[in-house]
């Protein structure tokens, strides 16, 4: 599925999360197709970690983000970019301004929604970027500053032209300026403090309202009676966390859930049989990879940041066994940093494909570069010189492994050890906890990539490329760059690719960067894994392929007859 925030989820591991049912009396009436409206029970192997969007990592914080906060455009079905609180806009001045016309609207609360909120929201951030917004300022590139004409008019200026300046937007969460402006602290530190879902109900823009939050449990959407936009046509909706696969299939058997949002690889098969279940299978976005440590300045393992023993790697793994084993034959091999998501707009590059598996091929590298093997059949760095010299050290590496995966990550990490063997490299398993706990062993210390060796993990590219070419920029450091990648020239790039408003001129530039990476090999891209959900046969209206990059994920599903 497209995610407005593309990062990670959670692992399936043993036991059940009871489901807990929003209690009809707790949401607004609504009426669908005829009926009455009934509460949406979504079972996920996915939690929701925080409702600040200023922390959030995991991809259904961004669900939530979407459900409960306006923003001026979204991902609509297509998918294109369309409306969401802004019903018209316009570029001018050459692309240095953008003109907003918004719907009039009320927070959650009662308090006027206008576009003073979105002033203070935007202003906000690049006031705070270099420090405690710094986590969603990428997503503003090239924005001077906001203005608001009228209550219902938003100015947006820009220092130059920015090519994807409406796909940023999309993943920018206009916030109520009367709660958040009272968060601030000192130098904006308060806005990372902040637990929106230890204040609930919480102040909503968009289509809800959360009145329960269980990270590890359900968490309940109530219907905003004051949303601007197409009103919900659920009664609300249950958002239960599961462990356990099989107790989510059961349950939508027995009734209980109406959706699962992505069905595990390993059950969907077996799901698709089942009566009461209707099974999507669809094209995913979901990019996995082996990434490296790649800060020039880290002090060990240096070998690490050659690009043709990384190459050597790459011929090493055996893609085609991590889809058939991992995904139940549900993906397939991947090179690109971007998704085939990208491939309709053109800024998905053909030309950037897997190497074939050959461990001849990775031998011979491997011996070309004169790691020869001790007796125990380990391959010998020799020692080195210079400032950041490094004594002889066997090829043995650790890889962290999150727990918070949606594949069997220690699985994989077991055929990536095998193959690795026969090249004479040795792989530890480092298990990573959760999301934010692998990203900190990842980044310490002090965010300065020194430490770790490799990782698993993935990403979930958007369908304009900017966001995902930004990650391994030196400017993403501690933020969303879990590589330390540190590139100037291709940082350069970078800057360049979101000015070009010529379409051929910034694809090829695009194109260009892809290609840079897939040499370079901050990651070793995996595989990408299809997209797969299922729902109840008596509802309908599901766009499982938008995610939470549109509100109509949750708005649009109602009961038939």
């Amino acid at each position: 599925m497209l995610s407005p925030l593309p990062r990670r989820f959670p692992l399936l591991a043993l036991g059940l999360v009871v489901l807990l049912v929003i209690p009809a009396a707790a949401v607004s009436s609504v009426r669908g197709s005829g009926a009455e409206a009934k509460v949406l029970q979504v079972g996920t192997s996915y939690y929701i970690s925080s409702l600040n969007p200023f922390v959030g990592i995991e991809t259904n914080d961004s669900m939530a983000y979407s459900m409960v906060y306006p923003q001026l455009v979204q991902y609509v079905p297509g998918p294109r970019i369309g409306s969401d609180w802004a019903s018209s806009w316009k570029s001018g001045n050459g692309g240095l301004t953008w003109t907003f016309r918004l719907k009039k609207g009320k927070w959650s609360d009662g308090t006027p929604l206008t576009s003073a909120d979105a002033v203070w929201t935007i202003n906000t951030v690049l006031k705070y970027k270099a420090g405690p917004t710094s986590y969603v300022a990428s997503s503003y590139d090239g924005i001077k500053g906001a203005s608001a004409p009228d209550p219902q008019t938003l100015v947006i200026s820009y220092s130059r032209p920015i090519a994807p300046a409406l796909s940023n937007l999309s993943q920018t969460y206009i916030l109520p300026k009367h709660v958040w402006s009272t968060k601030l602290g000192k130098n904006g530190k308060g806005l990372k403090e902040f637990r929106p879902q230890e204040n609930l109900p919480n102040v909503s823009g968009g289509p809800y309202t959360v009145t329960q939050y269980q990270q590890k449990g359900t968490t309940a959407f109530k219907p905003n009676p004051n949303f601007y936009g197409p009103k919900s046509k659920s009664a609300g909706v249950a958002f239960t966390y599961y462990t356990n696969a099989t107790s989510m299939v059961v349950d939508m058997q027995r009734g209980k859930l109406e959706f699962i949002d992505s069905l595990p690889y390993g059950a969907a098969d077996a799901a698709n049989s089942k009566p009461g279940i209707k099974v999507t299978f669809g094209a995913g976005s979901q990019v996995t990879n082996l990434g490296f440590n790649s800060n020039p300045k880290k002090s060990k393992n240096r070998e690490l940041l050659n690009p043709r023993l990384k190459e050597a790697f790459e011929y090493a793994i055996p893609r085609q066994q991590i889809v058939d084993v991992i995904f139940s034959g549900h993906a397939k091999p991947w090179a690109s940093i971007l998704s085939p998501a990208s491939k309709a707009e053109g800024w998905l590059n053909p030309a950037v494909k897997p190497l074939p598996y050959s461990v001849a091929k990775a031998n011979k590298i491997l011996d070309s570069l004169g790691y020869k093997r001790g007796s125990d059949g380990l391959r010998v760095v020799p020692a080195t010189a210079g400032k950041l010299a490094q004594s002889e050290h066997a090829m043995s590496y650790s890889v962290i492994v999150p727990k918070d995966l949606d594949f069997n990550g220690d699985r994989q990490f077991d055929i990536l050890a095998t193959a690795f063997k026969k090249i004479g490299v040795e792989l530890n398993l480092k298990p990573g906890g959760d999301g934010a706990q692998a990203f900190e062993l990842i980044t310490a210390p002090g965010g300065k990539y020194l430490k770790a060796d490799m990782y698993t993990w993935y990403w979930h590219p958007y369908i304009d490329p900017s966001f995902n070419l930004s990650v391994v920029t030196k400017a993403e450091w501690y933020n969303n760059s879990d590589s330390g990648f540190d590139d100037p020239l291709y940082d350069s790039w970078w800057r360049k690719q979101g000015s070009l408003v010529n379409v051929k001129e910034r694809q090829a530039l695009v194109w260009k960067m892809q290609a840079h990476l897939a040499t370079k090999r901050p990651y070793i891209q995996l595989v990408v894994s299809n997209a797969i959900s299922a729902h109840a046969p008596k509802w309908t209206g599901f766009e499982p392929t938008l995610g939470g990059s549109c509100k109509c994920y949750f708005t649009s599903p109602r009961p038939l007859g």
